[in-house]
C-alpha cells in the first residue's frame, strides 16, 4: 500500500515538472514591456502600400504617418526601432504569431478584431467608401448585387461589403497596393476602401477612373498590441498618462498626422491641453 502510495507521488512530481519545463519560456517572460526594453529594439509591424498612412516614396523608402508613428512610440520607449513589414491581410497573424510586439498600420478598431488583440486609444480615423466607374449607378449596398467587388483581404472595409451586400462577388487582394494595381489595370469596376486608396488610385491613373459612390463607414485607428501584455498596453494606452493619450494632448500626433495627409485629425480625436477628452 505504502509503495502504491509512493509510487503516486512520484507520479505527480514528475508530472509537475513536465508542466513547468513546458511552461518555462511563458514563465521566463514576465511582460513584453520588459523585453522590449531589455532587448533594446521595438518591432513594429506595419503594412506596405497603404497611402499616406505607409508606402514606398520615389527612393522605395518606408514613409507615411504611421510610420513616423512607430518612431515616435520606439524613441518614447528609448529603444531602436525595427520596422516589419506586411501585408494589410497579415497584419493580425503577425501580432498572434509575436513575430511583432505592435501593429501601427491604418488597423481599425472593430468587434471581431477586439477578441484577439489589444488596442490603444485611437490615434487616427479613416473613412471606408465604396467607390466605381463614373458610368454605374450605385447609390447603396442594394446596388452591388451581382457585380464584382474589389477589396483588400483581411480589412474593415472588405467585411463591411461581406457583411452588407451578400449577393455582391468579393474579389480579394492580399494588401492595398495590389488593389490600386488591379483597379488601374481595369481588373475591377468597383472597389471598398479607404479616401486615401482611391485618391492614390485616381493620381496614378493621371485621371478620375473612379468616383466614391457612398460612405461605407468610419472606423478609428489604433496601435494593436497581444492580448494580456497589461504593462505594454498600460504604457501605449493608459488614460491621460498613456503614450497615445499625451501625443495626442500635446498636438504631436495631430502634427504627424497633418503632415502625410494634409488636415487635422477630428476634433473629438484631440484632447484639449491639460484637460480630458
Amino acid at each position: 500500500m505504502r509503495s502504491s502510495w509512493f509510487r503516486a507521488i512520484r507520479a505527480a512530481c514528475q508530472l509537475a515538472a513536465c508542466l513547468l519545463v513546458l511552461l518555462a519560456p511563458s514563465l521566463a517572460r514576465a511582460d513584453l514591456l520588459s523585453d522590449i526594453r531589455q532587448r533594446g529594439v521595438l518591432r513594429v509591424g506595419v503594412a506596405v502600400g497603404v497611402p499616406l498612412f505607409s508606402y514606398l516614396d520615389a527612393r522605395q523608402e518606408l514613409v507615411g504617418s504611421d510610420v513616423d508613428t512607430a518612431r515616435e512610440l520606439a524613441a518614447a520607449l528609448g529603444v531602436r526601432l525595427e520596422i516589419v513589414r506586411l501585408t494589410n491581410a497579415g497584419r493580425l497573424t503577425a501580432l498572434e504569431g509575436r513575430d511583432v510586439d505592435m501593429v501601427v498600420s491604418s488597423l481599425s478598431i472593430t468587434p471581431e478584431r477586439e477578441r484577439v488583440v489589444g488596442f490603444s486609444l485611437p490615434y487616427a480615423r479613416l473613412y471606408v467608401v465604396l467607390a466605381g466607374r463614373p458610368a454605374l449607378r450605385i447609390s447603396g449596398y442594394a446596388d452591388l448585387a451581382g457585380l464584382d467587388v474589389g477589396v483588400t483581404r483581411n480589412t474593415a472595409s472588405g467585411a463591411l461589403v461581406a457583411a452588407s451586400a451578400p449577393r455582391a462577388r468579393l474579389v480579394s487582394f492580399e494588401s492595398d497596393m495590389a488593389l490600386i494595381k488591379a483597379a488601374i489595370a481595369g481588373k475591377v469596376d468597383l472597389f471598398s476602401t479607404q479616401t486615401a486608396v482611391l485618391d492614390e488610385v485616381n493620381r496614378q491613373a493621371g485621371s478620375k477612373l473612379f468616383e466614391e459612390k457612398f460612405v461605407q463607414q468610419e472606423f478609428d485607428v489604433a496601435i494593436a498590441m497581444p492580448r494580456g501584455e497589461k504593462a505594454l498596453r498600460a504604457w501605449v494606452n493608459g488614460w491621460v498618462n498613456g503614450w497615445v493619450f499625451a501625443q495626442l494632448q500635446n498636438g504631436r500626433l495631430n502634427e504627424l498626422f497633418r503632415r502625410h495627409h494634409g488636415h487635422d485629425l477630428p476634433a473629438d480625436l484631440r484632447p484639449a491641453a491639460g484637460g480630458g477628452r
